[in-house]
């Protein structure tokens, strides 16, 4: 018998350490470098005394600056050293950097050494470090907008369809139930029932898209209907969530959900716009870059220019800033191989390494556990909210795929893939506190809930014998693989 040829070996898992240590050592080192000839530095007799100026702001800027340098450096090496653990664990890479961002918090590290913060989060750079968080989540969803396939619903079959209305519906209508009784504990000051209940219903029914493509790859289904029709149904509902949480806000902020239509139908139009006439520009710009030779450093820049302008309008409409970097991805086309793809995939991994983990150092530093253990009516409401999130997402979605003709061992399976909310969910819950939505103990109970919905998802595959290896054999019951689920392999699927 022939031996297989061995599988090529990735890159070290080192360099997931060393190569984000090496640029927030330059930068310091060239900060340090600066400070030692002097800049900043007061001249001699510039302060005090007769006939002296106002104080020098360079020794302020220079600290602040250097304090910035210093905690992005000590969050991407802690955060890359937590995903590494989280993929030793089974567990997807960004699940272990959001579990950082949780541990340095006033739950754990810092609640027991209060100065560590200085380190990680530093008082006097809060403002700088909250805005290059912000720009992290605005590229964040512009990386979460380019990967999505839209083409994946138009060829969505029966199956899909009724899973992915089922998934969605089922536990957003027990979220807005479940909304009456954890009102009292968990809206924002002054927030009227109906948009708290809107925002509970769209977190109960979140899909984390971008880390479920993540789970799909590494269980080895990528390439079987039950992974694609997973990536398909999320697909849906985020588009769906996206326009219920867009409506929760512009309710928030317009008192009501009449005075609202404005905000909504604004908002709708301006989607329609940017899609339809806004996506044969992009292509033809990508191709007149392509005949000309642009530089990679202008494609970059054009792509800032995109996101950000994007986010900015959508702001300005009250409807928040992720959703014009959402829309400014999906403008972009994703072809591997092309200079623009090329450019993209840099500012992405360059965004995943360093700004994303201080978004969730940000996330982290806003939750306290111990405020919410010792007060029994949030624990009950917690655990509403919980027991809620899970029956609603993964029950729903198992009993519509059923019902729909899929076997039960592979519905569960479904539901076990669409329960996963990851960083989609704490985007959305950082929105909704930002939008007064939700009280920080609710924050702090989604955020919770989020982070277990995500890791319940390897072990539950494990359980349900689903996870596939590289090479195993599928099982009697399990999907014939293929690149989609075509009609005929939805008929393979019902039970006999």
């Amino acid at each position: 018998m022939t031996q297989p040829p061995p599988r090529p070996a990735g890159p070290p898992a080192w360099r997931g350490i060393v190569y984000p240590l090496l640029i927030s050592a330059a930068a310091v080192g060239v900060l340090a470098a600066a400070l030692a000839f002097g800049l900043g530095v007061p001249e001699p007799g510039g302060t005090g005394g007769a006939g002296a100026g106002p104080p020098a702001e360079g020794p302020h800027i220079a600290g602040t600056v250097l304090r910035v340098v210093v905690a992005l450096a000590a969050v991407a090496a802690t955060a890359t050293a937590g995903g590494l653990l989280a993929r030793k664990l089974g567990q997807p890479p960004v699940i272990g950097e959001i579990a950082t961002g949780l541990l340095l918090g006033p739950s754990f590290l810092a609640g027991i050494f209060p100065g560590s913060t200085e380190l990680f989060y530093p008082e006097a750079a809060k403002p700088l470090l909250g805005v290059l968080a912000q720009v992290g989540l605005i590229l964040f969803m512009f990386a979460v907008g380019s990967e999505f396939d839209a083409s994946q619903l138009r060829r969505s079959g029966r199956v899909v369809g009724a899973v992915s209305q089922g998934s969605m519906i089922i536990p957003f209508v027990l979220g807005v139930l479940s909304a009456a009784l954890v009102y009292r504990e968990f809206a924002g000051g002054g927030i009227g029932f109906v948009p708290f209940a809107i925002f509970l219903g769209t977190a109960m029914s979140i899909t984390a898209f971008p880390v479920l493509a993540r789970i799909v790859q590494e269980s080895g289904l990528a390439r079987h209907p039950l992974g694609t029709m997973a990536m398909t149904c999320a697909a849906a509902c985020d588009v769906i969530a996206w326009c219920a949480l867009a409506t929760a806000m512009a309710v928030a902020t317009a008192g009501s959900i009449w005075g609202a239509g404005g905000t909504v139908l604004l908002a709708a139009a301006f989607a329609a716009v940017v899609l339809i006439a806004g996506r044969p520009l992009v292509r033809a710009a990508d191709r007149w870059a392509d005949r000309t030779g642009v530089s990679s450093a202008v494609r970059l820049l054009a792509l800032l220019l995109l996101a950000f302008s994007l986010a900015w309008v959508t702001d300005l409409m009250g409807v928040h800033s992720i959703f014009g970097a959402f829309l400014a991805g999906m403008l972009v086309p994703h072809r591997p191989g092309t200079a623009l793809t090329a450019v993209q995939t840099r500012l992405d991994s360059v965004n995943r390494r360093l700004l994303l983990p201080l978004f969730f150092v940000s996330v982290g530093m806003t939750v306290d556990l111990t405020e919410v253990t010792g007060h029994a009516g949030l624990l009950l409401a917690g655990t509403v909210a919980v027991v809620t999130a899970v029956v609603g997402k993964l029950a729903g979605t198992a009993v519509t795929a059923r019902t729909a003709g899929l076997p039960w061992r592979m519905s569960l399976g479904l539901g076990v893939l669409l329960n996963a909310r990851g960083v989609t969910e704490i985007v959305v819950l950082r929105a909704g506190l930002d939008a007064g939505l939700i009280n920080q103990n609710a924050f702090t109970v989604l955020v919770v809930m989020a982070v277990l919905t995500t890791v319940m998802t390897g072990p539950a595959l494990h359980l349900l014998k689903l996870s596939r290896p590289s090479g195993a054999v599928p099982a009697a019951d399990d999907p014939a693989p293929g690149p989609a689920p075509t009609p005929a392999q939805e008929k393979e699927m019902e039970p006999a």
